[in-house]
C-alpha cells in the first residue's frame, strides 16, 4: 500500500501506467477505486495517479470539518512528495472543487485542467440533496436502499429504467472494501457546501476544460456555463449523454473528450 505523509496527514495513493502525470481527484465519499475503468483507458497515455481524498478510502480521517481549500492543499502536497509537478489533473465533482481551489491557489502545480461534472457553489437544490443523503445515513437505512437512492441521482433514465441493472450498480458500490465512514464523509461535505469559488476564478490562468453530460441533473449544464464564463480562456464541452457519473455510464466517450483536451497534439 501506497502512502505519503503530506500536510500533516496520511494519504493514500496509486500510480498506474507511463507517459506524462495525471492526478485524478474523486468525487464526495468516494475513493481512488471510482477510477478503475478510467484509468485502464488512460494508463497507455498517461501515468495516472488516483488518490483518496482525506475522509475517505484507506487515507486518513482526521476530525473534522474539513475545507476544500484543506483538500487542495493535500493534493498540491501530494503532487510535491511524488516530486511528479507540474501535473495535469481531473477533478470529478467535490474533485473538481478541489481542483479549482488549486487552480487559485496551487497554479505552479498544474499544465492542463479538466473540471467533470464541477460546480462553482452549491445550490439550493443541491443544498436539500445533502441534507437528505446525510439524514439517510444516520437514520440506518439498510446500505442497498441508500445505495439506490444514489444511483437515481447519478445515472440516466436510460440506466434507470433497467431496474436490474440500477440495482446491480447499487450492490457494486457496497462491495468497496474501504467504504468511507460517515464521519468522514460528514467533514468532507461540510466544505463542499459552503465553498465558492466565484470570486476567484477570474485569475484562473491553467488551461481549463469544463466536462459535463446534457443529462446531469445533480450538477447540471448551468453550473458548468458558469465556470467555463468566469475562467478565462476556458473550454465548455457539454456530452450528449450522460449524467453525473457519465464517466462510469459513457466512459468511452468520456475519456475520448479528456484525452483530447489533455494531449491536443494527439
Amino acid at each position: 500500500m501506497a502512502t505519503a505523509q503530506v500536510n500533516g496527514i496520511r494519504i493514500h495513493y496509486e500510480i498506474n501506467g507511463s507517459g506524462p502525470p495525471l492526478l485524478l481527484i474523486s468525487g464526495l465519499g468516494q475513493n481512488s477505486n471510482v477510477w478503475a475503468l478510467i484509468v485502464t483507458l488512460l494508463h497507455d497515455t498517461f501515468t495516472c495517479i488516483t488518490f483518496d481524498n482525506r475522509g475517505s478510502g484507506r487515507s486518513a480521517v482526521p476530525p473534522g470539518p474539513y475545507t476544500i481549500d484543506q483538500m487542495g492543499d493535500d493534493a498540491a502536497a501530494l503532487i510535491d512528495h511524488l516530486k511528479i509537478g507540474p501535473v495535469s489533473a481531473v477533478g470529478w465533482s467535490l474533485g473538481g472543487s478541489v481542483l479549482q481551489s488549486m487552480l487559485i491557489r496551487h497554479r505552479e502545480k498544474l499544465t492542463r485542467a479538466v473540471l467533470l461534472s464541477a460546480f462553482p457553489s452549491y445550490s439550493e437544490l443541491q443544498h436539500h440533496w445533502l441534507d437528505a443523503l446525510v439524514a439517510l445515513q444516520h437514520s440506518g437505512v439498510e446500505a442497498l436502499a441508500l445505495g439506490v437512492f444514489r444511483t437515481a441521482w447519478v445515472f440516466t433514465p436510460r440506466w434507470l429504467s433497467n431496474h436490474s441493472a440500477a440495482v446491480a450498480t447499487a450492490r457494486v458500490a457496497l462491495s468497496d472494501p474501504y467504504p468511507t465512514t460517515i464521519a468522514g464523509f460528514e467533514a468532507q461535505a461540510h466544505g463542499l457546501r459552503r465553498y465558492d469559488s466565484r470570486p476567484a476564478l477570474s485569475s484562473v490562468t491553467t488551461p481549463t476544460m469544463v466536462l459535463v453530460g446534457a443529462e446531469d441533473i445533480l450538477t447540471p449544464v448551468e453550473q458548468s456555463a458558469e465556470i467555463a464564463r468566469l475562467i478565462p480562456g476556458a473550454r465548455l464541452q457539454v456530452l450528449p449523454r450522460g449524467g453525473h457519473g457519465m464517466a462510469l455510464e459513457y466512459t468511452s466517450d468520456t475519456v475520448r473528450a479528456i484525452k483530447s483536451f489533455l494531449s491536443p497534439s494527439s
